[in-house]
């Protein structure tokens, strides 16, 4: 029997996934490979943490945004080859929440342009976070209708 060709929210699932994990891919590459900068912004954040987790004392600064960029590049790409889904986006954005708040916190800037720019990246990562939710309940509604 010849396969049947793909629906279109198939195509378009696809589709969306590879747009998702193409900035996940990307991102998390370059800091992967210039990790100095993001650890020095995060060092606030990684300071609170640390209060709060002692168990991350045993990492430096460096180390860690790197793990994170790890999680970003290996999730990511088994997001856009379509390899667990609903474990790709969960992971992606369970780490995207410390990426977040550690690289745009604008709520402790003054009012001007850095405020701007910062607000603007935090709200497009929420829209990845809203992508990747979306991810996960396409993927759960998808296996619950194929199941049966």
């Amino acid at each position: 029997m010849p396969e049947t060709p793909p629906r279109f929210d198939d195509v378009g699932g696809a589709l969306s996934r590879l747009a998702l994990a193409a900035v996940f891919v990307s991102g998390g590459r370059h800091v992967w490979r210039h990790p100095d900068g993001p650890a020095q912004g995060a060092e606030t954040f990684l300071k609170r943490c640390r209060r709060a987790v002692p168990l991350l004392d045993r990492f430096t600064d460096r180390q860690l945004v790197r793990a994170n960029a790890a999680v970003h590049v290996t999730a990511g790409a088994a997001l856009a080859v379509g390899l667990a889904p609903t474990a790709c986006a969960t992971a992606l954005a369970g780490s995207l929440v410390p990426t977040t708040l550690a690289a745009f916190p604008f709520w402790t800037q003054p009012d001007g342009p850095q405020r701007t720019r910062q607000q603007g990246d935090f709200l497009k990562n929420l829209a990845l976070a809203g992508g990747l939710l979306a991810v996960v309940v396409n993927d759960r509604h998808r296996s619950r209708h194929t199941s049966r």
